[in-house]
């Protein structure tokens, strides 16, 4: 019921005011959000640079509703992007299209992604396209393919989102067209028929596309914080023969740092997503809306917690 209610909340006006007045939702957001701005990020970056482990910059927002605030988002990447060749660290970037404008037009973001990946190619840079709800995947996936067609694999990549029911020819046609997929079981509360709801059938259809996606995929990306389907991805990687350097996992900052570490050191490339921004309280509850149904009994506890003790409290997204 949280988890739904979360997703109903997420873009409400008095969110963001509820959220940053709210004992304890400030110090859950430090943990996992790097900060309210480009520097902030930059210096997480380094941190986990200094680490071994690479970075996604994020700038925080979906579903912007007037052109100055897409033509801003744009910005923000391209700002990021200049700064990442500038100070030379390991990061990319990471956008959603309905920051960009998607709500608004389809010119108006194509316009955007296309500044933005004007400023990528011409920087050396690259840029992955996140997924968002299953609403948006056909507008998303034409807009990637428009993208990669002009732009080229080394410049952008894209999510795919293993629990979404009907979509499991989009994995084998881009890994023929040799783009460059992150894989994740998926993130919103959808319908039924929409995706699955189970987690044993998450789980199977999340392993079966890391068979395909890793035995012959480039680049492969797999974002996940399981650690059965890290091993999993690992034996595949393995029997066909691939070098460890050849696989990247991709995980949340600031949720399991250990294992991060644990993987950078049997030489597995590890990436962490690095959100920043002000509407940095939209991603902590899109944290709390991926939780399962017992974290979220716990993160309800701990903020009760909070509440009576005021001693502190932490969560993370799975």
């Amino acid at each position: 019921m949280l988890r739904q209610l979360a997703s109903l909340t997420l873009h409400q006006p008095w969110i963001k005011k509820a959220a940053v007045t709210l004992p304890g939702v400030r110090d859950l957001a430090w943990r996992f959000v790097a900060g309210e701005d480009l520097e902030a990020a930059l210096g997480a970056v380094r941190t986990l640079n200094a680490r071994g482990i690479k970075a996604t910059l994020n700038y925080v927002g979906t579903h912007v509703r007037t052109e100055p605030e897409a033509v801003a988002a744009a910005d923000a990447a391209l700002e990021s992007l200049r700064r990442i060749a500038q100070q030379r660290l390991d990061a990319n970037v990471s956008v959603k299209l309905t920051h960009l404008g998607l709500d608004i037009s389809e010119d108006l973001c194509r316009a955007q992604l296309r500044r933005v990946l004007d400023g990528a190619r011409q920087g050396g840079g690259f840029v992955r396209v996140d997924m968002e709800e299953s609403a948006y995947v056909e507008r998303t996936l034409r807009m990637f393919e428009d993208a990669r067609e002009t732009h080229g694999n080394d410049t952008v990549g894209i999510v795919l989102q293993s629990y979404l029911r009907s979509r499991r020819g989009d994995l084998d046609g881009l890994v023929a067209a040799g783009a460059r997929v992150r894989l994740v079981k998926g993130g919103y509360w959808e319908a039924a028929a929409v995706v699955y709801r189970k987690r044993a059938d998450i789980d199977a259809a999340f392993l079966g596309d890391i068979d395909r996606l890793v035995a012959r995929g480039r680049h492969p990306a797999i974002a996940t914080h399981d650690t059965n389907a890290i091993h999993h991805a690992c034996r595949v990687a393995a029997d066909a023969g691939l070098e460890r350097r050849a696989l990247e996992f991709q995980m949340l900052y600031g949720v399991r740092p250990a294992l991060q570490a644990a993987l950078v050191r049997d030489g597995y490339p590890v990436r962490a997503y690095v959100p920043y921004g002000s509407r940095w309280y939209e991603y902590v509850l899109g944290c709390i809306r991926r939780l399962p149904g017992g974290a979220l009994r716990q993160l309800g506890e701990r903020l009760g917690e909070r509440r009576r003790s005021d001693e502190g409290w932490g969560g993370g997204c799975p």
